[in-house]
């Protein structure tokens, strides 16, 4: 046994020059989500699991330093009937062994250490080989694993292609297409349980969008809408989002995006799922939030939003979920701002083009937008003036003096921006940039009064998103609620 040793040299060689080039002449192999991985230095990458080229196909993921500390989990009662077949995949791979039924030594002894020792895994949660195009119930070992070792991301891989290019139950390969499929890295919380019950949604989620993609190539392709929830601070903007997405998802699975991502089906939140890209925009957001001026305060909470409109494209890409909620809105906290830092000179006609320009549509430089707005011309140029606007938008209006009161109950710091006036001139800038969205853009807009109870916000704003996501407002207006109606 290799006690935890690295992969040989030779064997790397072997893998990268040898095993690689040949199984992508024989088989064909296709990568999506290949820079999921590239970068990490240690993690646990779980699969399905259906025949005997699983393995080799997942090496095909890894770089020489990631080959040399990657251990596969396999099984030594299978292998140890041949002598020749166990020196091999020894030397190929350098597996963790377990003893299936052995009750003697804890079958995550071996694991434990290789993670210890900064090295990666390799888990089949399924335990065995299923039936081809199957994912059994996953067992919780890897749930365990994810528990004592928080830091390590969790990466989930589907494979397509192996169970028919090799099946369970046949020694002969066959020269088919194959698909691997790599989800962004998850740094998961919760019991063991709920961890594995989140790892084996994953999976499935991962097999029933390639199954879809098949199936849809040259169609038109439905996305998840985008709600989005604004206001200024105080107006109780991520309780309403919260609330709407725990009700929401009783008709189907919502994603929640906030001040972390989470995932609501059936009226429960499911366990935590932190892409580790949201590390990176919480750092910058609680930069911002420690701003000591309205100018050190734009750069960061500027690169924050644009990395939380990313994060919408990753959260439709890897788990397509039925709708999206957000406590807020890159493009429209964006423009609002606009009337912090540009006063009145941010007028309607400047807003319009402003959101063109943000949406990536091409706006006459040869008019006063960009003396106005500079910045955006920096965001064109480094093309990042490619922002969402929400499918449908819930503003919630409340009076600066109410919020203020709201932020000095939660006995925390206020931020910068967190005084009356300006917090006024940022509650005209949604006004107007709503009024625009829905008059100009052809979006629908709701405004919702904040000073009512939160329950009566959230009937009015269910009641009003089933009418604008099914295009039963007219365009160019901003939907008022009906007269005597709680909101």
């Amino acid at each position: 046994m290799h006690n935890g040793s690295p992969l040989s040299w030779l064997g790397v060689f072997i893998h990268r020059l040898v095993l690689r080039p040949l199984l992508k002449l024989l088989f064909g192999v296709s990568v999506d989500g290949r820079e999921h991985l590239a970068s990490l230095d240690q993690f646990i990458l779980v699969a399905n699991h259906n025949s005997h080229l699983d393995v080799f196909m997942l090496f095909q993921l890894l770089n020489a330093r990631q080959l040399r500390n990657t251990h596969p989990v396999a099984a030594y009662d299978y292998f140890c009937r041949s002598k020749l077949l166990l020196w091999l995949v020894t030397f190929l791979f350098h597996p963790v062994w377990v003893t299936r039924g052995e009750r003697k030594r804890s079958p995550l002894a071996g694991m434990r250490r290789h993670l210890q020792q900064g090295h990666s895994l390799i888990v089949f949660p399924e335990g065995s080989r299923g039936q081809a195009g199957e994912i059994a119930t996953f067992k919780t070992g890897v749930g365990q694993l994810a528990t004592e070792f928080p830091g390590v991301p969790v990466l989930p891989v589907y494979l397509s292609g192996p169970e028919r290019a090799l099946p369970k139950d046949s020694p002969v390969p066959v020269p088919l297409w194959n698909r691997l499929t790599v989800a962004p890295p998850l740094l998961l919380s919760g019991s063991r349980q709920q961890i594995t019950a989140t790892l084996e949604r994953r999976l499935r989620d991962l097999a029933a969008s390639q199954a879809v993609a098949r199936h849809r190539r040259g169609t038109n392709v439905s996305v998840a809408p985008l709600v989005a929830v604004v206001g200024i601070d105080g107006s109780g903007k991520s309780s309403l989002a919260r609330e709407l997405s725990q009700r929401l998802s009783e008709h189907g699975r919502v994603c929640l995006i906030t001040d972390d991502i989470a995932f609501y089906d059936g009226g429960e939140r499911e366990a935590a799922q932190q892409l580790l890209k949201e590390h990176l925009r919480e750092a910058i957001g609680r930069r911002a939030k420690s701003a000591d001026s309205l100018r050190s305060y734009k750069i960061p909470k500027l690169t924050e939003l644009l990395l939380r409109d990313h994060i919408v494209r990753d959260v439709r890409r890897w788990y397509a979920p039925d709708l999206i909620v957000m406590d807020g809105a890159p493009l429209i906290n964006v423009s609002a701002w606009c009337r912090i830092y540009k006063g009145e000179a941010f007028d309607e006609e400047i807003c319009a083009s402003a959101l063109r320009v943000l949406t990536g549509t091409d706006v006459d430089e040869t008019d006063g937008l960009y003396q106005t707005l500079p910045e955006l011309a920096t965001l064109k140029r480094l093309h990042l003036a490619h922002l969402e606007l929400p499918a449908a938008t819930l503003f919630i209006d409340v009076d600066p003096a109410i919020s203020l009161a709201r932020i000095e109950a939660r006995g925390v710091t206020r931020q910068v921006h967190e005084t009356h006036e300006k917090l006024g001139k940022l509650r005209e800038g949604y006004r107007l940039v709503c009024g625009v969205v829905a008059g100009e853009l052809h979006r629908p807009t709701c405004r919702l009064d904040g000073d009512r109870p939160l329950r009566e916000v959230t009937d009015t704003a269910i009641t009003e998103l089933q009418r604008m996501l099914a295009n039963e407002i007219d365009d160019g207006v901003i939907h008022e609620p009906p007269q005597g109606a709680k909101a």
